[in-house]
């Protein structure tokens, strides 16, 4: 049997997930934030998450998706297993979802735009 996946898994913690937020990273200027501010939001999350010591084995998982569908108002991430929906995930918000829901968890109301109540 092949152990890279366990291996793999292991490194990055994935047992330990306690949450694992989405976003929305469509590269193109018709996406609906632009390429560029996506991709400012992307590593400002990945950077954030690092530094405050909950990416990996700190039980946050996040992974950079290409389009989720809700073409306005982005970027837009989804929180699982939650399942709560957020726009506007600009840095400045993304350290709010951050520090209120995915450490805290209490839900963003001004920024939630979907899921369970």
């Amino acid at each position: 049997m092949n152990n890279d996946a366990a291996r793999v898994a292991e490194a990055l913690g994935l047992g330990a997930t306690k949450r694992h937020i989405f976003l929305c990273v469509k590269s193109s200027e018709q996406a609906c934030c632009g390429g560029e501010q996506a991709a400012k939001s992307w590593e400002h999350l990945k950077t954030r998450l690092k530094q405050l010591g909950l990416s990996e084995k700190g039980g946050i998982q996040r992974t950079k998706a290409d389009c989720l569908r809700v073409c306005v108002e982005g970027p837009v991430a989804v929180i699982y297993p939650d399942g709560i929906w957020y726009r506007h995930c600009t840095p400045e918000n993304l350290d709010r979802i951050i520090t209120e829901h995915l450490v805290g968890g209490k839900v963003v109301e001004s920024l939630r735009f979907a899921g369970p109540a």
